[in-house]
């Protein structure tokens, strides 16, 4: 299976076993990998100069992304305490995917049924009995009884093709909160569109509302009773827009706020006009950017000796506070805290790499972005920064030594399959289609049934 053979000269059977061997063996040193991530955390001799954590140090270290990193931490630590959800990973009978999702709701007391279950499943169906569960369990307190829903949250992200996608859980009144600003706000968008199937809001001769009922509160024409706006809008994409323009407007933002206003990369030196940090836009999304907005303008250079990064000119100001003009540049610049590994983009502050105190000035190429934590951990001496002009810092250890930026990653040498996994461990034992209301409910009577075994063994000790 380890020959080095070409894949394309596979047959297709040789080629669908190699793919589920490897994706075994995968399985089992993602195993081991957790396993040492687990002791490394619980030794802690991960901390350093400017490390907020051991997910910073696997993203600095390792090349793993922090959110993806934090996850695995989660994962490592819950395993300590799950020996039969481990014994099955390091096996490569259950994949990442599934042990990610098991150690959700997994606890001690469940582990063994949970296993059973995840080796009959597919990943995602895993992942839909566990989200049941997840809501089972939040749903009520350990004497059966309803408690209150869990807080609203949402998140973003750029996909690949430069799309955004939304992702939000509201409780339920924020949901009904949210979605009648929806309604809201799509009446407003086919308002201003003139709309001809807009009903109007009536009012009377004098001014006055008319009421719900369509009874009127003096003399005049009896309200529109079409039901128009009685449901939510099936593309919300435009009312969240309008809502967004309408905050937008309305709430002022400090100067150290990035991602406040809608920052686009455009004009001379700039191939294709994009978002900050984003993707691509056309010339006619351009051009209805431009259309009634406030714009600005930064002057900017070629840093010498460092290809690709802009340099801004003309912001500068000679004052300890910097101004407006100075901050943009910074985030133009920045955009994060410029600690190696940190890259948090938030409570960022603006630091003076020679002091103010020491007759440092505040320009660009004495000004860096750090968040708080690392400015604190500055101030405290676990590490420096140095200037070399140009807009160029590199930072130093309390030793002096030079902090990489990028640590290179390389493989193991002599690294060999481990001959005890089985090439189709991570195949589901039968396949069958997934009855989530029958398996919840036999898993949730066989642990009740041990919950209840448990106590009876506590009261006779």
């Amino acid at each position: 299976m380890f020959d080095g053979a070409d894949p394309s000269s596979l047959p297709d059977g040789v080629l669908e076993v190699r793919v589920l061997g490897y994706a075994a063996q995968i399985t089992a040193l993602t195993a081991e990998f957790l396993d040492l991530v687990a002791e490394l955390d619980e030794r802690e001799s991960w901390r350093g100069p400017g490390i907020h954590s051991l997910a910073h140090w696997l993203s600095w270290k390792a090349g793993i992304s922090q959110r993806t990193a934090h996850e695995q931490v989660r994962v490592a630590k819950s395993l300590r305490e799950l020996p039969v959800v481990r014994q099955a990973f390091g096996e490569g009978r259950l994949t990442y995917s599934k042990v990610r999702a098991l150690t959700r709701v997994a606890t001690p007391l469940r582990e063994q049924e949970l296993v059973n279950l995840a080796l009959s499943c597919t990943a995602s169906q895993v992942e839909k009995a566990v989200r049941a569960m997840r809501q089972i369990d939040r749903g009520h307190n350990e004497d059966g009884e309803l408690v209150a829903p869990t807080e609203s949250w949402g998140r973003w992200k750029w996909n690949l093709d430069g799309s955004l996608s939304v992702s939000m859980t509201l409780s339920p009144l924020d949901g009904a909160r949210f979605l009648a600003g929806a309604v809201r706000a799509e009446y407003e968008r086919t308002r201003t569109a003139e709309d001809s199937d807009l009903p109007s809001v009536p009012r009377n001769t004098s001014g006055e509302l008319e009421t719900e009922s369509g009874e009127r509160d003096s003399e005049g024409k009896p309200t529109n009773r079409r039901d128009l706006w009685r449901q939510v809008p099936s593309n919300l994409a435009p009312a969240v827009v309008a809502m967004a323009d309408m905050v937008h407007d309305g709430i002022a933002m400090p100067d150290l706020a990035p991602g406040a206003e809608i920052l686009i990369h455009a004009g001379d030196g700039v191939e294709h006009a994009h978002l900050d940090d984003g993707p691509a836009v056309s010339e006619a999304e351009l051009e209805e950017a431009r259309c009634g907005a406030v714009t600005r303008e930064a002057l900017s250079a070629r840093v010498p000796g460092g290809p690709g990064k802009l340099a801004l000119l003309g912001l500068g100001r000679k004052r300890r506070t910097p101004n407006k003009a100075l901050i943009r540049a910074l985030f133009l610049r920045d955009r994060c805290c410029q600690t190696p590994g940190c890259e948090r983009t938030r409570h960022l502050h603006a630091h003076h790499v020679v002091f103010w105190s020491a007759g440092g000035e505040t320009e660009l190429d004495n000004l860096i972005l750090l968040c708080g934590s690392c400015h604190r951990a500055l101030h405290r001496g676990e590490f420096s920064i140095t200037g070399h002009g140009s807009q160029r810092f590199s930072f130093h250890g309390p030793g002096g030594s030079v902090i990489e930026v990028s640590p290179p990653t390389r493989a193991l040498g002599e690294w060999l399959p481990d001959g005890r996994i089985a090439a189709d461990a991570t195949v589901p034992v039968g396949g069958g289609k997934l009855d989530l209301g029958y398996a919840t409910e036999v898993i949730y009577a066989v642990w009740e049934w041990k919950e209840r075994n448990a106590s009876q063994v506590s009261a006779a000790a």
